[in-house]
């Protein structure tokens, strides 16, 4: 009996905890965990985050060592920058060897023509030095092709995010180097509810507030998503930013977060959940 007592104090404690957090959960606790995206969106707010249109991760074409670095984190350049060099001396040589062949190749097929129209040799010969000339061509374009590998130039006017190498590495083909992106050229994504794709059009407007500068720019709706995320019925939505004080647009950085506000009006014209429908009355003389 002394011994059974503290299962029976164990087990109706259990069962107190468990009918405790069953009130919790009829009463309305779980509220305090909806997320803040319901909370939000019912006001026509959702989180928004700035991103780079075009964002590049810049890989080295050929294995060797890198000579030259013109670029540190956070620098910016002009597409047509030269961002990396390598040290191309033994392509350059293999360019020059290329160049020197192609050069015999066709000096071989213009004597073979001449002896050709003199009848000393038959047209095989000449068509056969004629493809030598071509296959020395094609090692040429090859090698330049190689030797222009040599420099890694800018695609397009941005920024470094992180150097990924240093001056004097030697590294293999594929080897990442750089990561870029473009500061001019950004876009603001965002999560909204799926139930918003009922109006949520493309170029419908918003307002972006920006935590980090305080700024209140305009936007628009580029396109919803392609799918919607079954565990939190959300769905990505890309924007733009359109107009604003040129200023205010040039303080903008990608990775930057703020606030969608969308128009009152807009916000409550989405559909309201179905009501439980009211029981019949019953008939008159109906047995209860």
């Amino acid at each position: 009996m002394i011994q059974r007592r503290p299962r029976r104090l164990a087990t109706a404690m259990a069962a107190g905890v468990a009918a405790g957090f069953a009130a919790l959960l009829l009463g309305g606790g779980l509220a305090v965990f909806r997320p803040a995206l319901a909370q939000d969106a019912g006001q026509g707010q959702v989180r928004a985050l700035v991103e780079a249109k075009r964002h590049a991760v810049l890989s080295a074409e050929i294995p060797g060592r890198i000579a030259r670095l013109g670029v540190e984190a956070g620098q910016g350049f002009k597409a047509g920058d030269v961002l990396i060099a390598f040290d191309c001396a033994s392509y350059q040589a293999e360019l020059d060897a290329a160049r020197a062949q192609l050069n015999a190749a066709e000096v071989t097929a213009r004597v073979n023509r001449r002896l050709n129209s003199l009848r000393s040799i038959g047209e095989a010969e000449v068509q056969l030095a004629e493809a030598k000339s071509q296959v020395a061509r094609a090692d040429v374009r090859k090698a330049e092709v190689q030797a222009r590998r040599c420099e890694i130039k800018a695609p397009f006017d941005g920024r470094v995010v992180e150097r990924r190498i240093q001056e004097h590495e030697s590294v293999p083909a594929g080897a990442p180097l750089l990561e870029i992106l473009s500061d001019r050229d950004l876009k603001v994504e965002l999560i909204v509810p799926s139930a918003w794709l009922v109006w949520l059009k493309p170029g419908q407007r918003f307002e972006l507030r920006v935590d980090e500068t305080g700024a209140s720019l305009p936007g628009e709706v580029v396109q919803p998503g392609a799918k919607v995320d079954p565990a939190s019925q959300s769905i990505k939505v890309t924007a733009r930013l359109v107009g604003g004080d040129s200023a205010l647009l040039t303080g903008l950085t990608a990775g930057m977060s703020g606030t969608a506000l969308f128009p009152p009006p807009v916000v409550s014209a989405q559909p309201s959940p179905p009501q439980p429908s009211s029981p019949l009355p019953s008939k008159p003389g109906a047995a209860p």
